[in-house]
């Protein structure tokens, strides 16, 4: 739990650099002004299906490096954005990686590079919690049929129980008729006796 908190803190600080335009110096070189982030009209307009067809059609008739690094950049943004309609982090990645390798020296390839560590790094950790989702269901699916196992042998113990105890009732009541038959049959003949003796 504690480590979510520096994720989260080191993806909104990175996720600030990038909006607010702050780089390191050695990439300020490119003709970018501070605040030039494609993907912010997006952002406000929520527009993010026009977005999304005018960076794919950019994409498709980009034909040098330079020129595809930003419609790669703006899809990856569209992909690995939460907010984003097509948030799919999956796909983020493949075309993170397709601008790290293709405009490798862009300022939005160094960008790409600390996106795609934070994107892989958010994935990890969803599947590490998946897994342990999984592996709690697993223990509490197994425990409930354990629980249910053992219901069903005290129900069996139970009606094994009550089963000796209306034999033995039957038995009981079978001594205590006969019991009441050889005292009939005590009377009987302690009458006959005095008559007898009389």
């Amino acid at each position: 739990m504690g480590k979510k908190r520096p994720l989260r803190q080191a993806a909104a600080f990175c996720f600030l650099a990038l909006i607010s335009g702050c780089m390191p110096l050695h990439f300020k070189s490119e003709s970018r002004a501070p605040l030039d982030f494609p993907p912010q009209a997006a952002m406000q307009s929520g527009d993010y299906k026009g977005f999304l067809t005018r960076n794919s059609a950019a994409l498709k008739s980009c034909s040098a490096t330079d020129e595809c690094a930003v419609p790669l950049f703006n899809l990856a943004f569209l992909y690995c954005y939460p907010r984003s309609p097509y948030y799919d982090p999956p796909r983020a990645l493949r075309f993170l990686s397709a601008l790290i390798a293709r405009a490798p020296k862009s300022s939005w390839a160094a960008e790409a590079m600390v996106w795609r560590e934070l994107v892989l790094k958010e994935m990890k950790e969803k599947s590490r919690f998946r897994r342990i989702a999984s592996q709690n269901l697993k223990t509490k699916q197994a425990d409930l049929q354990n629980k249910a196992s053992m219901e069903k042998n005290w129900q069996v113990d139970r009606q094994v129980l009550q089963d000796e105890i209306n034999s033995k009732d039957q038995i009981i009541k079978e001594l205590d008729r006969q019991l009441k038959g050889s005292r009939k049959i005590d009377i009987e003949m302690e009458k006959k006796e005095k008559r007898l003796q009389h």
